[in-house]
């Protein structure tokens, strides 16, 4: 029987993550469910940010901020989106990375783009995301954050 890493991996079973590197040798329903319930609880604070905002614009501009961060990539409307079957899509996606042994990012998966990972349009390094615990930010986002920023110092300010 081999003892390589890469043979074992391929050999393992299509029913646990074999070489993902936040979810190895976990089934893809305890992934599922894990991501399910940490879903659920980021709606329910960014539910319970926005009815704060107005005593706390910073802290909740920063809350809503990292919360989009978090999930905006995988559904813009994910604050209202049906937690268990958003879910479901981010753990398809995290099974095609582990099918691929490539952390690439999720706007390559949702347009099918095998040609978007493998031409070297985002490096897989740069993209790890999930495993540092942060998903990639979608571009308009971070303008439209640092307009709402500089909006509110332009306010502070006078």
């Amino acid at each position: 029987m081999s003892h390589d890493p890469a043979a074992a991996g391929a050999a393992a079973p299509a029913d646990r993550f074999a070489w993902h590197p936040t979810y190895r040798g976990r089934t893809p329903n305890e992934v599922r469910t894990e991501i399910g319930q940490e879903l659920a609880r980021d709606q329910r604070a960014y539910r319970l940010v926005l009815e704060g905002a107005e005593k706390e614009e910073n802290a909740a501009l920063a809350s809503v901020l990292e919360l989009e961060r978090k999930w905006g990539a995988y559904d813009l409307d994910w604050a209202e989106a049906n937690a268990p079957a958003l879910a479901a899509r981010i753990t398809a996606f995290e099974l095609e990375r582990d099918r691929r042994r490539e952390l690439f990012p999720y706007a390559a998966y949702r347009t099918g783009g095998e040609s978007a990972v493998g031409s070297g349009a985002r490096p897989a390094g740069a993209s790890v995301g999930r495993a540092e615990g942060r998903l990639p930010v979608p571009m308009p986002l971070l303008i439209g954050a640092a307009l709402v920023l500089l909006f509110l110092l332009v306010l502070a300010l006078t």
